[in-house]
């Protein structure tokens, strides 16, 4: 081997060698709350706590654009290993989120819902449980709000925007070759008809009776016409209007949790995580989320009541 190619072997090795001792030390300073490798169980009996916060979505959604979001496929995974797992008698879900999309939201109520068929789940809602998110506590056996939370905002809404007249300041023109009058309904490239615009009503009013049937499948509501206007409620309206089991706190939750499970008083409580990225996932860059092409528009988003400073 001539001297040229010693030295580019030396160097490329020693490329090599830096990124894995830069990964390494990534995968030591990776966030603590996903630490946990999902093929470790505890021992003992315990009560499994898994946390849902942020916008309910797909990784592949636009809605990550709005900060964190909680992807139904890894919820999902936490729930079939406190279901599978026969130490965990009985199941927590902490809520913090303010809903998400119509499909991410559909699929892990499916999900809550089988999970509570075959063990005790208990919800708790530590500041938002709307929406998306409130649906997804329905099948719990009970649902427990913190003092300060909000709840409800039982509803749907689709937002459409459009840019037209900003681009006809820039003299910007746009052709749209299509198919059909409605292929390219809700384009940010023009307003919307008034036939666009109803039948778009007609989607946001399919997608409500769904979620008004489950409300109603779930609870024994007082005052029905008044969850369905939308409106979010505090935790002692929510429990006053039958939306909520009991205000309380988590360890309410997780004392009404022991009970369920028949567990002991002092029984532990393990919090389920998403595993760790491996080494190779991390120089591969496997752990950030990926954002391919996507629709234009989010067909459900229900998004939260403003947000309370005291």
């Amino acid at each position: 081997m001539r001297l040229s190619e010693v030295k580019l072997v030396v160097i490329s090795l020693t490329i090599f060698l830096a990124i894995a001792a830069i990964a390494f030390v990534a995968v030591q300073q990776f966030p603590a709350h996903l630490a946990q490798p999902p093929t470790v169980l505890p021992t003992g009996d315990y009560v499994a706590l898994i946390k849902i916060e942020g916008t309910i979505a797909y990784s592949t959604s636009q809605l990550t654009l709005l900060g964190s979001v909680s992807d139904p496929e890894s919820i999902a995974a936490l729930l079939k290993r406190a279901v599978d797992d026969p130490a965990a008698k009985a199941i927590v879900l902490c809520i913090d989120s303010p809903g998400g999309s119509a499909a991410a939201s559909e699929d892990l109520y499916l999900k809550v819902k089988d999970a509570a068929s075959k063990k005790p789940v208990v919800a708790y809602i530590r500041e938002y449980g709307t929406s998306g998110a409130y649906m997804i506590a329905l099948p719990a056996k009970a649902i427990i709000a913190s003092n300060s939370s909000m709840v409800g905002s039982v509803g749907v809404y689709l937002s459409v925007l459009t840019y037209s007249e900003l681009l006809e300041k820039l003299g910007i023109k746009v052709y749209v070759i299509k198919s059909g009058e409605l292929k390219d309904i809700g384009s940010p490239y023009r307003k919307l008809t008034q036939q666009e615009a109803e039948m778009l009503e007609e989607m946001v009013l399919d997608y409500f009776e769904l979620f008004k049937q489950r409300v109603l499948n779930h609870r024994s509501l007082k005052n029905p016409d008044e969850v369905f206007t939308g409106r979010p409620f505090t935790a002692k309206q929510a429990l006053r209007i039958g939306l909520v089991d009991g205000v309380g706190s988590l360890d309410d939750a997780v004392r009404l949790a022991r009970q369920l499970g028949g567990l002991p008083p002092d029984a532990p409580v393990r919090e389920l995580k998403p595993p760790r990225p491996s080494l190779f996932q991390i120089l591969l860059g496997e752990t950030s989320a990926k954002k391919p092409m996507v629709p234009s528009i989010e067909v459900l988003a229900v998004w939260p009541p403003p947000f309370l400073e005291p």
